[in-house]
């Protein structure tokens, strides 16, 4: 996957952007002209203040002092870890429920295609590996996860050589298919869109992935040759990941050997690019340091090989994070089992210079064979990447008829929300009410500087539209269109309106008009990764998701923080004498339906609040995108990375309206719940027709109707327009 360093991406963004919109009428700072404000980067989109403040925040996690501070630190970290990950409590281990189905003679070596069950009814397709001339006994394993071949899976070459080779020197060695790579290659599969499905329930891919490596090493020690004492795990990338993450979690691993996943988070975050959801654990960032996570392998081996020609985890980062866990390592009396080794001019692979020192590496380990040095590969003939003697499904009927990783999901999401009790209790509206506090609170205790500022007026029929900008936090511009009506004797009543299509479309929209024709004013913003603050790679790849990653990680999701920047709106709104202080309504279109809701029962200023194109559910983003019959799913693998979104086809989902862990505690009409007796319309409902939008519905309404009647207007099939949002508001009469 190709990377842009921070800088880089911050400079070709802005130069973009200049080139995209410098005609666009609604843009508040054409051609990317620099803003007197102070506390702002010029023009900058919200991703450069989001990696700037997660990097600011990492350097924190330093390395632990003497073994005692570590034995104080280690449970903190494996707990958050833990948490992160979403494996704080293990699923059930269920039957594996393995068979053989095939089995084939190879030149020296055997491979058996074996399938299991992770999970009740999710298929693992894996290849065990064992040498024609091993001798009788028990003997060590291997495990080997894969990383990112999409079509090879663990038919790829390089997978290939290191099995034969480990089974030649003595080794049991099972690789398997990863979750959406190979035969597990299916919509639903793909790591963004099955990794935000999975968020809502506070899991993970990575979670999954790892999983699926624990009962992996479970099927190893059911083999009657496989010595439990002697386990170790290697893989790249992906696979890396998968083995930094199952080695830290499951104590049976006794060597590792992680490749071209050795990283620092600061250098990362700074000089690195746009990451697979497996790296999305929410809150990491404020939580530990890379180095923490390999220190909860020890006093268990662990090699950590990085090329210094690696790509996508800059080798500067690398060099910092594995001499930190050599030094862990090193103050628990165990220097000799902990190694960084640096592969000069080698790129992100698993090619054969990694393969050679992970040989010694466990060979050393799991063998007592050698001193750890390099091992030659020699000769190893790999079959075809295509070849049926490494499938396990060969006429790919078994795979495509099980479940994916969306549809489990969604089956538990639905599950949950049926049985969601009322949440009418006092106190446990309390609770509600402080969830929503909590994730759309400022970032400081005391409120900052808005910095208000107006840059143009123009007349407009029925009044005149301001260009105007605030500061919702330090680095944070937010941009704003404000109509002003021409014919006021007092204050005017305030209609705060935003999309998630930015404000140029609310400004194109038949909203503003009718509002303005009436006497009111209204402000259309664009929250932050909205609009002019978004920022391109090239046209077609915004940087939306790379954001929502970076906030995901960082413990901030951005339907908080865009919420956070809707309440500062009001804020500013409180700074203009020509608008009404205390009678505010907002406006949320599309994904931004959801801070509009939040910002309602978070902040009691907000009188009245109107939604249009959202959902009834949380459980109604849990989506897999759409591809036309006949149409390569892996051509479409990285669609979501590109723009941060899920196309289901019936309707889109922002990723960054995800909120990791949000059905553990309640649900979208809990949300709605929390802003009665204010008024709200609910319109437009793009799940209207969806699948099982019969049981959110029926939740929806019984949520809303124990809060009473008369304050919720509910229209799910009627488009919001002025008039309609007029007629609504005149039940009490614009002012």
């Amino acid at each position: 996957m190709k990377v842009l360093s921070a800088i880089a991406l911050f400079g070709l963004c802005t130069t973009v952007l200049a080139q995209s919109s410098s005609q666009d009428e609604w843009v508040v700072a054409p051609g990317g002209q620099l803003l007197s404000v102070s506390n702002v980067l010029p023009n900058s989109p919200a991703l450069v203040k989001s990696l700037g403040d997660a990097a600011e925040y990492v350097v924190r996690w330093k390395p632990p002092a003497d073994a005692r501070a570590w034995q104080t630190r280690r449970p903190e970290v494996e707990r958050a870890f833990r948490k992160a990950i979403g494996l704080e409590t293990l699923p059930e281990r269920t039957p594996l429920s393995a068979r053989v189905v095939g089995r084939h003679e190879l030149d020296d070596y055997v491979v058996e295609n074996v399938i299991f069950e992770s999970r009740p009814g999710f298929l693992v397709s894996a290849n065990l590996y064992r040498s024609k001339v091993a001798k009788n006994g028990i003997k060590p394993a291997i495990l080997c996860p894969i990383g990112h071949y999409l079509t090879p899976g663990k038919a790829a070459a390089e997978v290939q050589a290191r099995c034969i080779k480990l089974a030649r020197l003595g080794f049991v060695v099972l690789t398997y298919d990863a979750i959406g790579q190979g035969e597990r290659l299916r919509l639903g599969n793909i790591h963004h869109e099955a990794g935000y499905a999975l968020l809502p329930l506070g899991e993970t891919i990575a979670g999954w992935m790892v999983w699926d490596s624990m009962r992996a090493i479970d099927y190893l020690l059911t083999l009657p040759d496989v010595d439990p004492e002697r386990i170790g795990v290697t893989g790249n990338s992906g696979g890396g990941l998968n083995t930094l993450f199952t080695a830290a979690l499951d104590q049976r691993v006794r060597a590792a050997v992680v490749v071209g996943y050795t990283f620092e988070f600061n250098n990362w975050l700074k000089y690195a690019g746009g990451h697979c959801t497996c790296t999305h654990l929410p809150g990491l960032f404020r939580s530990m340091e890379w180095f923490e996570i390999a220190g909860l392998i020890a006093p268990h081996a662990l090699m950590m090989l990085q090329g210094d020609h690696d790509g996508i985890f800059p080798i500067s980062g690398a060099r910092r994070a594995g001499h930190n866990t050599e030094s862990i390592y090193a103050l628990l009396g165990q220097p000799g089992s902990a190694r960084f080794v640096e592969l000069p001019g080698q790129p992100h692979a698993y090619s054969r210079p990694y393969r050679e020192q992970m040989y010694g590496w466990m060979m050393r380990q799991l063998q007592g064979q050698g001193d750890g040095s390099a091992i030659p590969e020699g000769a190893v003939a790999t079959r075809a990447e295509d070849d049926s003697a490494l499938l396990c499904d060969p006429s790919h009927t078994l795979f495509a008829n099980a479940p994916t990783v969306v549809d489990l999901a969604r089956r538990r999401a639905l599950s949950l929300v049926a049985n969601m009790a009322v949440r009418s209790a006092p106190e446990t509206r309390a609770a509600d009410a402080r969830w929503v506090r909590d994730l759309t609170a400022s970032p400081e205790a005391r409120p900052q500087f808005l910095a208000p500022a107006v840059h143009a007026k123009t007349p407009v029929p029925g009044g005149q539209v301001e260009k105007i900008s605030f500061v919702s936090e330090d680095g944070e511009y937010i941009p704003g269109l404000l109509w002003l009506p021409a014919h006021r004797e007092r204050p005017a009543q305030t209609v705060i309106v935003v999309d998630s299509l930015g404000k140029q479309a609310v400004a194109k929209s038949a909203l503003v008009q009718p509002l303005l024709a009436a006497g009111l004013a209204v402000l259309a913003v664009d929250l932050r990764g909205r609009g002019e603050t978004l920022g391109v790679v090239r046209p077609g790849w915004d940087l939306n998701y790379r954001l929502v990653a970076n906030q995901v990680l960082f413990g901030q999701p951005l339907a908080g923080r865009r919420t956070f920047d809707l309440m500062r709106t009001i804020d500013y709104v409180r700074t203009r004498e020509e608008l009404a202080p205390g009678d505010v309504t907002v406006v949320g279109m599309n994904d931004d339906a959801l801070p509009a809701l939040l910002a309602a029962a978070a902040d009691a200023r907000i009188a009245h609040v109107a939604v249009a194109g959202y959902v009834h559910s949380f459980v109604s983003q849990m989506r897999e995108k759409a591809h036309a019959t006949g149409v390569d799913v892996r051509t479409h693998w990285n669609d979501a990375q590109v723009s941060g979104v899920v196309d289901a086809g019936d309707y889109k989902t922002d990723l960054g309206a995800v909120i990791p862990s949000v059905l553990k505690t309640l649900d979208l009409p809990d949300i709605v719940a929390l802003i009665a007796p204010r008024r709200v319309l609910f319109c437009h409902l793009k799940d209207a027709a969806a699948e099982a939008t019969k049981v959110l519905s029926a939740r929806f309404l019984q949520v809303t109707a124990s809060r009473g009647e008369g304050w919720i207007r509910y229209e799910p099939e009627r488009a919001l327009d002025g008039n309609l949002l007029l007629e609504w508001l005149g039940q009490e009469g614009p002012r």
